[in-house]
């Protein structure tokens, strides 16, 4: 058995869980309960977990709980489509259901050895008719021979193909410098 605590004494967040997880790396099942708060006063979410892994490919399902608000149950899933020594690329699709809404979407993501990646994804709430669509990057700029130093270069945009945004893009990026002692 696994558990784990994490929190941010400034903001109030935490989330705790305890867990199973029978078989290796390669495969794995694992099942487990949470609770977790995004903030001091905020509500707690309770909730239970399960998912199974091979090869790279896998399947979970999450279920939580917010006392006097409601639940939602998430299934995913994630698929290996290439593995090398220097790129990973995995296909990624979801489902979530609330009382109020369903939210569905899917998605692409590369990681290479050189600390370069990329993600495009899509998602939809069709109750709201809210559709999106984001792509990501980071390129790695300078990583010094020891490896401690790192900079990296990061960019981000959506865009609201439907919904009261419909037409409308956001974008983003920044330089993140990281030095380990």
């Amino acid at each position: 058995m696994d558990c784990q605590a994490t929190g941010n004494p400034k903001t109030g967040e935490a989330l705790a869980k305890c867990g199973v997880t029978v078989g290796h790396e390669q495969v794995n099942a694992r099942a487990g309960v949470f609770a977790a708060t995004p903030g001091a006063g905020g509500p707690v979410t309770k909730g239970v977990y399960g998912a199974v892994n091979a090869n790279g490919h896998g399947l979970s399902v999450q279920h939580g709980h917010i006392e006097d608000i409601g639940s939602s149950t998430t299934a995913s899933a994630q698929a290996s489509l290439l593995h090398s020594k220097h790129t990973n690329l995995n296909a990624t699709g979801y489902h979530s259901h609330s009382r109020t809404h369903d939210q569905f979407g899917a998605g692409l993501n590369m990681q290479t050895s050189g600390g370069h990646s990329a993600a495009l994804g899509v998602n939809r709430v069709p109750q709201f008719d809210v559709t999106t669509m984001q792509a990501s990057g980071t390129a790695n700029l300078y990583t010094s021979p020891s490896g401690n130093a790192n900079l990296n270069a990061t960019g981000n945009a959506m865009r609201h193909m439907s919904g009261p945004h419909r037409g409308k893009s956001d974008f983003g990026g920044g330089l993140n410098f990281r030095y380990d002692f």
